[in-house]
């Protein structure tokens, strides 16, 4: 059985998990909305006490895009800062150090378990200034930390650039995040719209600058897929 250790691109309410193109087999979606480095090492030790525990095989860890994304949106406008100000006495968010740090835990927990473990490179984020380069220092510390372990690495954001080497990144939540909610609310009891709001917004890779669509949940699952 694998544990799929993530976020809201694990989870899959808004916009799909990669986890749905994925072969059918058992699994534990360990997704998270919201969820940062930090919040995956704890739940990681939560998951560690349950019954179903023993039975995971292995560990797909993809996390670490809240890090970046939720102070990035505080930037841009005065709601998103009441949004995200308040959870930060129990949601911290990692610098490149410190994620490097927490991931190096997660690893160390994982093979300790006697498991194996997959990561995952953090995916394109198809949002306006969105800051391109921490993102891609953060993908060389996970690859880095692959070669360290000798452990598989899925390089998702590389596997979307080959498939759409000019992907659109001009994407705004606005400063309101009105936008945001309604995402929420029409995906999560909508399913079948989300590709649409990628056709609607011409986003060629997200429904909403951030959360994978088909396109790309695709593309994601063929690259854990390879490191299974």
């Amino acid at each position: 059985m694998i544990l799929y250790l993530g976020d809201s691109l694990t989870r899959g309410l808004v916009g799909w998990s990669y986890i749905k193109f994925m072969p059918p087999e058992p699994c534990k979606n360990g997704g998270l909305d919201g969820d940062t480095v930090h919040g995956g090492l704890r739940r990681l030790h939560i998951y560690r006490k349950t019954p179903w525990y023993p039975r995971i095989s292995t560990v797909v860890v993809g996390i670490g895009t809240n890090d970046l994304l939720q102070p990035h949106l505080m930037s841009t406008g005065f709601m998103w800062k009441v949004i995200f100000g308040w959870r930060r006495g129990w949601k911290k968010w990692a610098d490149k150090l410190e994620y490097e740090k927490v991931m190096r835990q997660i690893i160390e927990t994982v093979l300790a378990d006697g498991k194996k473990c997959v990561l995952m490179g953090l995916p394109l984020m198809q949002l306006r200034d969105y800051p391109l380069e921490e993102l891609e220092a953060r993908n060389a510390i996970v690859k880095r930390l692959a070669d360290e372990y000798g452990l598989p690495f899925a390089d998702v954001m590389g596997a979307e650039l080959a498939a759409v080497p000019d992907a659109r990144r001009d994407y705004d939540f606005g400063r309101l995040g009105l936008l945001r909610l309604c995402d929420i609310l029409l995906m999560g009891l909508f399913p079948r719209t989300k590709d649409g709001f990628s056709r609607r917004r011409r986003l060629e890779l997200t429904v909403d600058g951030v959360h994978f669509n088909t396109r790309s949940g695709t593309i994601a699952a063929e690259a854990v897929k390879a490191c299974l």
